[in-house]
């Protein structure tokens, strides 16, 4: 390998943008409420926890004219996927790998504990003691690594933060082991290696790490940061060319898994299209020909996100099951929709002002214990 490859390949330093990404805070609200009105109007009677214990009224039929729309929105957690490729790459490469670990567990665990709290008074409000879930389980549930350790979700849109916290684990590992600037060669890795678990089936354990069936999203993700980043080529084009292709194979199996085992023509299309939407957005974007100011309430939609997500799911179906028949339709939606936010825009007052400060705080002040004694030498 000459050193000109070389450097191509595993040398090549990033300038990261400092300033806040305002086009996507809208991108992540957006997300958000394409996975509520799933839940909300497409999700049928599958119960949040256990199906065959709890028969819930079946989303299908609350406005059964939004459904073949909003049958659609589970897409919302492939663009929360690609949205955390560009944020998490950008936001952890001037890093070191303990101070992105660190730093991230401060954002996730104080809102996702809250989150916890919540879907437990929840379930007890409306089950009262016929509890489905262990307490330990419960417990387990905090560590937010609860398949690991053989316990089951709390709530069943948790499955997504598993899938996140292998992607951070991919990005520490690049970190610690130095290889930051060789991001051209591990993203060629991560993609090869994704492209031969959907192609040979005997290679699947690998989705352990790897995660293919959502790696091209996270994938192009960081390559549309890297195209902000004034590093685009024809590597580059490839590279985001194959991650749309890897979405696409696995695009109709998604379909069928959240409507039921029905994936049609037509409805392959429509989500390739709408695939196709997100990476036109991205972009856009990251080539600046959509360029937002900030403003305190589209950063306010973008901060709702991640606890709106968190809670909507488990209150919004109890809600809808008890309400729906004695409002009605359309104002049962409306009402949950704007419970849903409400209660999301309190955890995250609660998270932002009482719980995640001290933390941070702490975690400085120990920073700056431990960098004295090296400044001194």
């Amino acid at each position: 390998m000459s050193s000109k490859v070389y450097s191509y390949f595993f040398k090549t330093p990033l300038s990261v943008p400092t300033r806040r990404f305002p086009e996507l805070d809208l991108l992540r609200f957006f997300a958000a409420i394409m996975v509520l009105f799933y839940h909300y109007t497409a999700s049928g009677i599958g119960n949040t926890l256990y199906a065959d214990r709890y028969n819930l009224f079946a989303t299908t039929d609350l406005i059964p004219s939004l459904t073949p729309i909003t049958r659609f929105g589970f897409m919302g957690v492939n663009l929360f996927f690609m949205i955390s490729g560009f944020i998490i790459f950008i936001s952890a490469y001037p890093r070191s790998a303990i101070d992105f670990a660190v730093t991230r567990a401060i954002r996730l665990y104080p809102t996702y504990w809250l989150s916890i709290i919540f879907s437990v008074t929840v379930l007890l409000f409306f089950l009262g003691w016929d509890y489905p879930i262990g307490w330990t389980d419960t417990a387990l549930n905090l560590t937010m690594v609860q398949p690991y350790l053989g316990a089951a979700h709390l709530d069943p849109v948790f499955w997504t933060l598993v899938v996140e916290l292998h992607f951070y684990f991919l990005v520490f590992l690049l970190l610690i082991t130095g290889q930051k600037n060789a991001w051209r060669f591990w993203l060629t890795l991560w993609l090869s290696v994704s492209w031969l678990i959907t192609l040979v089936d005997q290679l699947s354990f690998l989705n352990v790490i790897f995660e293919a069936k959502y790696a091209g999203y996270f994938i192009a993700g960081v390559l549309f940061s890297i195209r902000l980043m004034k590093q685009w080529d024809q590597w580059a084009n490839i590279m985001l060319i194959s991650a749309f292709g890897l979405c696409l194979m696995h695009l109709p199996e998604q379909i069928a898994l959240y409507n039921f085992g029905q994936s049609t023509p037509g409805m392959e299309l429509t989500g390739s299209l709408i695939l196709l939407a997100f990476f036109a957005s991205f972009w856009l974007f990251s080539t600046e020909k959509i360029v937002l100011k900030e403003h305190r309430y589209i950063i306010l939609l973008g901060s709702l996100t991640y606890p709106l997500y968190l809670v909507h799911h488990q209150f919004g179906r109890y809600f809808i099951d008890h309400i729906h028949s004695k409002i009605g339709a359309w104002p049962t939606l409306i009402l949950t929709i704007f419970l849903s936010l409400l209660i999301a825009y309190l955890i995250l007052m609660m998270s932002d002002r009482w719980l995640t400060p001290p933390i941070r705080k702490l975690y400085r002040s120990i920073s700056q214990r431990q960098q004295k004694p090296k400044e001194a030498i």
